[in-house]
């Protein structure tokens, strides 16, 4: 699914699609197999687990497995694992605000601009935590 910018919003289909039950499958998919792998699913930023929260995001690093079949309109939810980046509720919300706001990263391929900006998230989150 092509995007012309690095906005969340930009696109009805999208939004569509994250309130799709195949979205919702995928979530519960990518959770399993990571943990499935030993790896206990936790933000980038502050390291809060799954378990600790009950509930992570999934931010999108790429669309590209992510279908609209045009006959039936049916969706194919197929990210590859390593498109999906777990996030807590905060910091993916921060992160989208540096996306969609900063001209800066307008014409960056999504992957680099997210993963640009969740180190400088870091290192911020890093400075705040004695």
């Amino acid at each position: 699914m092509a995007r012309l910018s690095l906005t969340r919003t930009g696109s009805t289909d999208y939004r569509a699609y994250l309130r799709s039950p195949q979205w919702g499958f995928r979530r519960v998919r990518w959770f399993r197999d990571a943990r499935a792998r030993g790896c206990e699913p936790a933000c980038p930023v502050c390291q809060l687990t799954l378990t600790e929260a009950g509930t992570l995001d999934l931010h999108h690093l790429r669309y590209d497995g992510v279908r609209r079949e045009t006959s039936t309109g049916a969706w194919k939810a197929q990210e590859k694992d390593d498109d999906l980046m777990p996030m807590c509720r905060a910091h993916h919300e921060q992160l989208h605000a540096f996306l969609d706001a900063r001209k800066e990263y307008f014409g960056w391929d999504r992957r680099r601009a997210t993963v640009l900006i969740v180190v400088r998230m870091i290192r911020r989150h890093r400075k705040k935590t004695p």
